[in-house]
């Protein structure tokens, strides 16, 4: 297993991962040597996740989305895993100096399924580049004080 995490409202990272098997004496060594030196090598970038003005007065859900890029050299499985700064994967918080405000990362539009509850957890299989896009959503009704709110949200890619 190899891991990449990127950390940050932008970031990227690259992982390289190496197959090494113990060298035996064979007629024939330098063809069975090439077959065992096959490398994969995958990288992870994502996009910043930002919400328009919170109204704590609006009844209406504050939503955004982001997305995360995962690439492959070669065919590849992999796991995707998001975590918060301020809080836990499946309820983060977005910090000021005075007062904290819930959000919630989603993996569908529908904002149904979110990130790493129970086997909600996102996987895939690539050779070349996949997108996934986060879902953002801020819920309404929260009493909170006028300020800038951020968290760092640090996504880890195992393959």
């Amino acid at each position: 297993m190899n891991v990449v995490t990127i950390s940050g409202a932008r970031a990227s990272g690259t992982c390289r991962a190496a197959s090494h098997r113990p060298l035996r004496w064979l007629a024939g060594a330098a063809l069975v040597l090439a077959a065992g030196t096959a490398q994969a090598q995958c990288s992870v970038s994502a996009t910043g996740l930002g919400f328009a003005g919170y109204d704590v007065f609006t009844a209406t859900h504050n939503d955004s989305s982001a997305t995360i890029t995962v690439s492959c050299s070669e065919a590849t499985g992999y796991s995707l895993a998001l975590s918060s700064a301020h809080g836990s994967p499946q309820q983060p918080l977005l910090s000021s100096s005075d007062d904290t405000l819930d959000y919630r990362l989603h993996q569908d539009a529908a904002r149904s399924l979110v990130w790493g509850e129970g086997s909600f957890s996102l996987s895939g299989n690539t050779d070349g580049t996949q997108e996934h896009t986060v879902y953002g959503r801020i819920p309404a009704g929260q009493n909170v004080r006028v300020g800038n709110y951020t968290d760092t949200i640090t996504v880890t890619l195992e393959f």
